[in-house]
């Protein structure tokens, strides 16, 4: 929305959902926080929702580490591991959202604070660089949610025209099993002798593994859209402490002004150090908000490197057994696609946080200091000695997630698909 100031200026208001594309995958797994005096009913019905979805994501879970018991083959039992902790990560990741939630919501306020909006100036338009973020944010929700359906849809597709290519009335043609085209091993809670028994099995399948990947997809997005909004915020107090001399001058109607020492006017020295207050607090406060996405992130982020590690590992040795024409052999390259995928999101965006907030030093050193009064030059001292702890989100407490972080995760993998082959020969 875009309004007027008192001098004719356009402002660009900003955005008051700028989850919201978080929030939309929130509901679709059963995770909506209804407002309190919520219709009863709706309630009632989401609520059996929720649990429907959560039981079969168990259950197929279940299944899997049923078979994964009597599997023998090295091939299958590599496969196997690769599909087991993705969706390990999927529970684990539920119960992070449901156990962080408070936290979680307190965090995306922290961002949203109305007491950290800044008036627009020339090229600095806070409300534009929000929305814009904003944007970006509903564009990955989106490519994730359509990747992780595209990859269950793709693989039931595969699958579901091979075993008809394979029956014929009903009934499976030389020495193939269903087994021998579902893309995921599990133990069938259906007959799957007869090509029905398969379609059936195929069907629950996905129905499960969206679940899984719906649970994946909402923290994942939680997770990114957060350092996002961080990155946007960072990016915008940069800018908001280069141009608070100006901003103070316009505010006092002294644009035409020249100082040579701000003391001459305590007017506008009062403006400048008060606003550089509200800035550095605008700063702890994102400081905090890290710290709050650091407490209840690491872990996960832990997990989602090693398991993405030892996925990519599986994947490549499974498909260097297989013909490439075979569907094993594309659902494994989707597979490894979309966890490289998954994981480049957490590095890319961990990376931008970072570059943001090493830039905010160079920002206030560019305030155009040389006329304020020593009170304000001490605190430009203080502020720029905080931000050389860099500000980044790390992996278990060990290593800033970076885009180091991805190529070292990805050189490593082809170390851990060396021993898996070394295993299988």
């Amino acid at each position: 929305m875009t309004v007027k100031d008192e001098k004719g200026t356009q402002i660009i208001e900003y955005p008051t959902d700028f989850f919201i594309g978080a929030v939309y995958v929130e509901s679709l797994i059963g995770q909506h926080q209804f407002k309190p005096g919520s219709n009863k009913a709706i309630r009632s019905l989401y609520a059996i929702y929720n649990y429907t979805l959560f039981c079969n994501a168990v259950g197929f879970v279940i299944l899997e580490l049923t078979v994964f018991r009597k599997t023998k083959n090295t091939t299958t039992l590599v496969t196997q591991i690769g599909m087991l902790i993705t969706h390990m990560m999927g529970m684990a990741k539920l119960s992070v959202l449901v156990y962080y939630r408070k936290r979680i919501e307190s965090t995306k306020e922290k961002l949203q604070d109305k007491r950290f909006y800044y008036t627009p100036l020339g090229d600095f338009q806070p409300g534009l660089r929000m929305h814009e973020g904003k944007t970006a944010a509903v564009r990955v929700a989106a490519l994730i949610f359509l990747l992780y359906t595209f990859v269950g849809v793709s693989a039931h597709i595969s699958a579901v025209l091979m075993v008809r290519k394979n029956t014929e009335n009903n009934t499976f043609i030389g020495n193939v099993t269903c087994e021998s085209f579902i893309p995921y091993i599990y133990d069938h809670p259906f007959d799957v002798s007869t090509a029905t028994g398969c379609y059936y099995s195929l069907a629950w399948m996905d129905f499960a593994l969206d679940i899984n990947a719906n649970y994946i997809a909402a923290l994942d997005l939680i997770f990114v859209t957060l350092m996002h909004c961080l990155t946007c915020q960072l990016n915008i107090l940069g800018e908001a402490f280069t141009s608070i001399r100006q901003r103070c001058l316009r505010k006092l109607n002294l644009e035409n002004a020249n100082f040579l020492h701000d003391t001459e006017y305590p007017k506008l020295e009062e403006a400048i150090y008060e606003e550089f207050s509200r800035c550095t607090k605008h700063l702890y406060s994102l400081i905090e908000v890290r710290n709050d996405i650091e407490d209840v992130f690491t872990f996960i982020t832990l997990g989602q490197t090693i398991g993405s590690l030892l996925i990519f590992a599986s994947c490549l040795f499974v498909a260097s057994k297989e013909p490439i024409t075979s569907p094993n052999f594309f659902s494994q390259m989707e597979y490894f696609s979309a966890v490289l995928f998954q994981f480049s999101l957490y590095c890319w965006f961990g990376n931008q946080m970072t570059i943001a907030g090493a830039s905010i030093s160079t920002a206030v050193y560019n305030s155009d200091w040389f006329a304020c009064s020593k009170r304000v030059k001490k605190s430009i001292i203080l502020t720029m000695s905080r931000m050389q702890r860099p500000v980044f989100v790390s992996i278990g407490k060990f290593t800033p997630l970076t885009l180091t972080t991805l190529l070292a995760v990805i050189k490593g993998s082809f170390s851990y698909y060396t021993v898996f082959q070394s295993a299988g020969e």
